[in-house]
This record gives C-alpha cells, sequence and structure tokens, in this order.
C-alpha cells in the first residue's frame, strides 16, 4: 500500500510535465493570403499569392498557390511540400510543384529552402526537377514599417530553366523577373488592403520563343490571414 502511494504523486508528476510538453508544441494550422489584387493591364488579370500550412514547430505540410486568371486563360503555380526547420530561421522543404497554363500542366519534384535572410529579407529559393528541364526560383521580399500600421513592401521574384517548357511556355535560361512595391494598410494584423506598382519582364528565349512583353501595372488588393 504505501509503495502504490509513493507512485500515484511520481504518476501525476511524470503526467503534468508529459501534458506540459505536449502543450509547449501544439498542432497549428495557418493560412496566409499575401497577394490578392487587380492588376491594371489590358486584361486586367486577377493574381493571387498563398500559402498555408499544418504542423508544429519543427515539422509542418506546406500548400502554396500562385497565379493569375483572366476571361481567357488562368495561370497557377501550385505546390505541396513537407517542410523541416533547419535552424531558427530557415526551413529545407521538399515535394511537388504543378504548373498549370489554360489547358496545359507540368509536373515537378521541389526541393526549397525558406527563412529569413540578413536584414530581415524573407528568402524562398527553389530548384525544381521535371523530366525534360530544371528551373531554379528566387523570391526576395522585405517588410518596411512606416508606422504601425502602414507598411511599404518591395518584392523581386526572378526564374530561370535549363531548358525550354513548352507546356508552360518559358524557355532556357533566365526566364522572368517580376519586382513590385506594395503600400499596405493594416486596420488589424489580421486585415489590410493596399496599392502598388509591379514591373514584369521575360527574357532570352522565353521573349523570343513566347512572346511575353515588358509591363508595368498598377495593382490594388488585399491580405488577409487567419
Amino acid at each position: 500500500m504505501k509503495k502504490v502511494l509513493m507512485i500515484l504523486p511520481l504518476c501525476a508528476v511524470l503526467g503534468q510535465t508529459m501534458f506540459a510538453e505536449m502543450n509547449d508544441d501544439p498542432l497549428r494550422a495557418t493560412l496566409l493570403m499575401d497577394r490578392l489584387e487587380v492588376q491594371a493591364v489590358s486584361d486586367t488579370p486577377v493574381a493571387w499569392d498563398m500559402s498555408a500550412y499544418i504542423g508544429k514547430d519543427l515539422d509542418k505540410l506546406y500548400l502554396y498557390s500562385e497565379g493569375s486568371t483572366t476571361s481567357d486563360e488562368t495561370e497557377s503555380h501550385n505546390e505541396l511540400l513537407y517542410s523541416r526547420a533547419a535552424t531558427p530561421f530557415w526551413d529545407l522543404q521538399g515535394g511537388v510543384e504543378y504548373d498549370k497554363t489554360g489547358s496545359e500542366s507540368k509536373m515537378w519534384g521541389v526541393v526549397a529552402l525558406q527563412g529569413l535572410a540578413p536584414y530581415f529579407i524573407d528568402t524562398r529559393i527553389r530548384l525544381k526537377v521535371g523530366e525534360d528541364a530544371v528551373g531554379v526560383n528566387f523570391d526576395f521580399e522585405y517588410e518596411a514599417l512606416i508606422t504601425q500600421k502602414l507598411i511599404l513592401t518591395p518584392r523581386i521574384e526572378m526564374e530561370a530553366y535549363s531548358d525550354d517548357v513548352p507546356e508552360i511556355g518559358v524557355g532556357s535560361g533566365l526566364s522572368s523577373l517580376d519586382a513590385g512595391l506594395r503600400l499596405r494598410y493594416e486596420f488589424v494584423r489580421e486585415f489590410a488592403l493596399y496599392i502598388g506598382i509591379e514591373y514584369a519582364n521575360t527574357f532570352g528565349d522565353t521573349k523570343d520563343l513566347y512572346g511575353k512583353e515588358e509591363e508595368t501595372r498598377f495593382v490594388a488588393g488585399v491580405r488577409f490571414w487567419f
């Protein structure tokens, strides 16, 4: 009986410790619509850039979707990746990407590095491996706080491919460059409206073979997360 009475407090302490450890790393889920905007060009496309994850501090499952749609065509890049924290500021990711342009589509295997570079630059670099080409994408973003609610966000994205990929209308070499500047006002942390300007251009075989032209466009949109 005395042994039982001695064991009971020990079990209670162990149970409390295990419960505290479980609560220290709870399961979380978040959706961020970083950009949902109308772009002021001839066909007035609606563009989006969304990410969502479910998981714990070290291990997460991510869904990314980025693209634009008009009355004639929808172009999108969609990723499903497992993410593992490698350091306090960087995650290693691996999975698949499904690109779609109009009625054509392309599957890739993806390895990515995502995190916070020096000077608080949000960075994402991904390597895409397909059956007949390899691609690399660089995405950099910085948030400059003008006030606690008014935030200026410059962003640069570049993409290059080893070979032509006619399914998604890109050629070998440096394929595209997008540089944007957006000013948003956060009514609350979870909801903001913004305006901005974006420059987009294609190069090399992408411009020569698929006729994509240089554009400068004004944008207006909404950003939210939950």
